[in-house]
């Protein structure tokens, strides 16, 4: 699934964003593009989670 996350913009946005991630689902694989402010997750975890997780952490993402 993939997310557009506005505020992420830079490398230690990006480990945030995995931690918070990895919190629902310790094995989720994250791969992010800073400069398109979007992720691309890997995971068994529901959309839902994935951006209450963010939203947790600071991050508003939203599903694209």
């Amino acid at each position: 699934m993939q997310f557009h996350v506005e505020n992420m913009t830079c490398g230690g946005c990006v480990k945030h964003v995995t931690q918070a991630i990895a919190t629902v689902d310790p094995g989720a694989t994250v791969d992010a593009d800073t400069v398109a402010r979007k992720i691309t997750v890997a995971t068994t975890a529901s959309q839902d989670a994935i951006t209450q997780a963010l939203a947790a952490d600071g991050y508003e993402a939203t599903a694209i």
